[in-house]
């Protein structure tokens, strides 16, 4: 049979520096439904972080998944083998597309609804949610910038007694992410009494993005992660830990009591802005833990064109030990618990009403001096 040349596109997303690291590896594999998936393991073999992290034997799972495959395989076979080597993983950051066939996606708590009392998922249901805080909560006055799409939005909600400053990201990945018109909310902010940032739903993006927004929110240096990466054909070959701080610029948000909303799509980017977040003393989180992407990002395609991603970083935290839940579970595909859990409902949205927002301005209420 023909080979086929295995194009492999890799694409480093590093939070050491802000720009893409490409590269370009050819192979040969046949373009057979076995070539495929040996294939596929490998690259996981090769380049996966965080096995050891999560006690994964990948060895063992080859002949587990690959046992009824044959050259005469069809599709839906084999993307139902990589798929089940893909669920043992729960990782946030590693997935399949088979076009015509279908997307897996690792995390396991990937059929999560948006809002807890309601299964199917529509966009229209967030888009009134952030309707309902524009409306009901900053009382229509606010300043908002639509970029690629996405509408960034912020203003002041009165609460007892209190001026609260309000500001939706929506996401961390436009192309034109407007650093402008978030630090014009952080300069109003700063003469207000506390600040929620709202990350619910937002997917991450770029980590210049993430990073620029967290220097501007967070108001004290503080060393909040390490991280290194896979670097060698053995599952513990790595580079040396490498530290993340956060790092105030002079117009930063001024030691004002801080909630940040999440929910279990707030991922990626947004999981790590949260982590930096949450090394400041002036900070809470608040409503559902998070996905739990962490690792930067190796894009891959297959013979047969399907694509794939894997991630070769492994996180720790300051102190350099493994980032785990209260289980001592790795939070790859686990996600950040808040310290205040209070789920998005629906049937509360349509009354007017948005709980986490509502917990998040009373307990700022009470730490405002």
């Amino acid at each position: 049979m023909k080979k086929n040349t295995f194009l492999w596109i890799a694409i480093l997303l590093s939070l050491a520096v802000s720009s893409c690291e490409e590269s370009l590896i050819k192979e040969e594999f046949e373009n057979t439904p076995v070539d495929n998936y040996n294939a596929f393991w490998l690259e996981f073999d090769r380049f996966y972080g965080a096995f050891e992290a999560k006690n994964i034997n990948w060895d063992s799972l080859k002949t587990v998944y690959s046992g009824n495959l044959t050259d005469s395989s069809t599709d839906m076979e084999l993307f139902t083998a990589m798929s089940g080597l893909l669920d043992e993983l729960n990782d946030g950051h590693a997935d399949l597309l088979a076009p015509g066939v279908g997307f897996f996606r690792s995390w396991n708590r990937r059929n999560k609804s948006f809002f807890v009392d309601k299964k199917s998922n529509d966009n229209s249901d967030v888009v009134m949610m952030q309707n309902i805080i524009r409306s009901n909560y900053l009382k229509n006055k606010y300043k908002a910038g639509d970029y690629s799409g996405w509408k960034f939005f912020y203003g002041t909600i009165t609460y007892e007694t209190h001026r609260v400053g309000y500001i939706c990201i929506p996401t961390f990945g436009n192309d034109d992410y407007p650093n402008d018109f978030i630090q014009q909310a952080v300069d109003s902010f700063n003469t207000l009494d506390a600040v929620i940032i709202d990350l619910r739903f937002n997917g991450g993006g770029k980590t210049e993005a993430f990073v620029t927004s967290l220097n501007s929110f967070s108001s004290e240096r503080k060393l909040y992660m390490k991280s290194k990466f896979r670097n060698g054909s053995g599952q513990s070959d790595f580079t040396q830990l490498d530290d993340h701080y956060t790092n105030p610029h002079p117009d930063c948000l001024k030691n004002k009591p801080v909630a940040i909303l999440m929910n279990s799509f707030s991922a990626s980017s947004s999981d790590h802005f949260i982590l930096g977040m949450k090394s400041q003393s002036n900070v809470i989180t608040v409503g559902d833990t998070t996905c739990g992407a962490f690792s930067s990002v190796l894009e891959r395609i297959l013979p047969n064109g399907w694509k794939f991603r894997l991630g070769a970083q492994v996180i720790y935290g300051p102190d350099g030990k493994l980032l785990t839940d209260a289980n001592g579970n790795y939070l790859e595909g686990v996600g950040i618990a808040p310290d205040i859990y209070i789920q998005d409902q629906f049937s509360a949205i349509r009354k007017g009403k948005d709980l986490p927002l509502e917990a998040a301005l009373k307990n700022l209420e009470g730490r405002i001096h």
